[in-house]
Formats: C-alpha cells, structure tokens, sequence
C-alpha cells in the first residue's frame, strides 16, 4: 500500500517483497515503472506539477537516500520503510533477469557509457541477452520525434527488463508523457546506475551509505556540478521537517493537488 511521505507516494515494501512482485510483472508481460525519487526530487516537485504526477503515477516507488527515510520516520512513527535505492534495486532485478535469462535494453548515460555498461552486465550475468543499448541526444525529451524514435527503437528489441538512466523528473516525464507508445515490460528509472554498471563512476563506500554520508562522497567526487544542489537540498529539508511538525495542513494541500 503507497503512503504519502511529505506529497509523493511511496510503497513501504522491502526489498525482497518488492522483487517478488516485480518477477510476476515480467512473468505476467505487464507493463511496470519503478521510480526512486531522492531528496532533491522532493525539492523538485514541490513545485513542478507535472514531474509529481509522473511519480504519483509510477507502479512502485522507493525510497533513495536517508533523509526521505527520516522524514517517513518523522511523518509516520510506526510504520518502517525500506530504502531501496536504484543502485541497489538494479543489481538484484539483473540477478532475477540472469535466472529468468531475460531481454534488458539500456538506456541513457553519456556516449559509449550505456555500451559499455551492457558489456559489464552481459560479462557480470552470462545468461542476460542484452536486447540493446542507446545514449540520447541532449535535449531529446524536446522533440517528439527524437522521443519516438528512440521508444521505437526500445519496443523493436523486445525487452524484458529496461534500465531508464537519463536522469529525473526527465525520465519519468518521457515515460508518461509517451505511456501509452510503451511496450509491456518491466521498467526501471534509475538514474546513475548506468554509471555505476559502466565503471565510469564508483558509488561510496558502504559504511558512508549507511550513516547517510554518500552525499559527501559525491560532492567531494564533483564539487561544481554538486556542491549548490546539495545545498539547496539540506535548505529544503530543513523547511519540509518545520512543515511536517507545525504545518501539516501544507501536505495534505499538496496532496489533494495531485
């Protein structure tokens, strides 16, 4: 059952419950996104509308990152959810697609990244067939050509299994603005897994994931393109902690929004 945490909905699923009702969308052929909203995605679509309804419309959607786990803390006392980051999910859904021997397209990353992410899969998951790789062009989510031909381009090959990589709310808005262009299949928005699949950026060490410190690590890793985001992103939960405690009346406005 979702659950409301601040304005977007999350499932307070753990990750083996999660991954058994995902092995029956693929054996079904259902047609299925899982969204992995983090902190700077709440920044977001507090005020971008639609980018909340893409979420709000998402089959499954985790938790990425310790603050969002904190304020679930804070908003619901009993309840316990998971943090099911992407770059967790992903490995385990390739686990259950190496078993099933399932079709996985790749899609986004930077030129050659997305290639060379589905050679590491394809050597990491001998019985994965990589159905096919594609890195956009910049700005493709502008043109309604370019996003056609690429969703062509990903129904042609028939996959089981999509890894969506090219970053959020971009990737939830191609996928609902075109959703009904979508062919069946399983779905994942996972933003910078695509990297991580690749090599060419190496994820924190596990106890800094732990204490809620991969935040760090990345700033120190890009400090340009990072450090303001990060920033406006610890502002803002200052402000969403204020509001869950004095002001809750600004959720459920928000919530009624959607």
């Amino acid at each position: 059952m979702k659950k409301y945490i601040t304005y977007l909905k999350f499932d307070n699923l753990s990750l083996p419950e999660l991954l058994d009702q995902l092995s029956v969308s693929i054996e079904k052929n259902k047609k299925v996104i899982v969204t992995t909203p983090n902190l700077d995605i709440l920044r977001i679509t507090f005020k971008d509308i639609k980018s909340r309804k893409s979420f709000n419309s998402s089959d499954f959607s985790t938790i990425d990152g310790n603050p969002i786990l904190w304020l679930s803390r804070l908003q619901y006392k009993k309840e316990r959810f998971s943090k099911i980051p992407g770059s967790d999910l992903t490995p385990k859904v390739l686990e259950m697609a190496n078993r099933h021997k399932s079709r996985v397209f790749i899609f986004g990353g930077k030129e050659g990244v997305a290639k060379k992410a589905s050679l590491n899969v394809q050597k990491k998951y001998p019985d994965i067939e990589i159905a096919g790789f594609s890195c956009p062009d910049f700005g493709f989510e502008k043109s309604q050509a370019k996003q056609d031909t690429y969703i062509q381009k990903i129904n042609a090959s028939k996959p089981n299994i999509v890894l969506l990589c090219t970053g959020s709310p971009k990737t939830e808005n191609f996928f609902f603005d075109n959703y009904n262009k979508f062919n069946p299949a399983l779905y994942l928005s996972v933003g910078a897994t695509v990297d991580f699949l690749a090599g060419t950026i190496k994820r924190a060490p596990k106890w800094m994931n732990k204490i809620g410190l991969e935040w760090l690590y990345r700033i120190f890793k890009d400090p340009k393109r990072l450090s303001k985001r990060y920033f406006l992103d610890f502002l803002f939960l200052i402000k969403i902690i204020f509001i869950i405690i004095f002001k809750k009346k600004v959720i459920v406005k928000k919530i009624n929004e959607n």
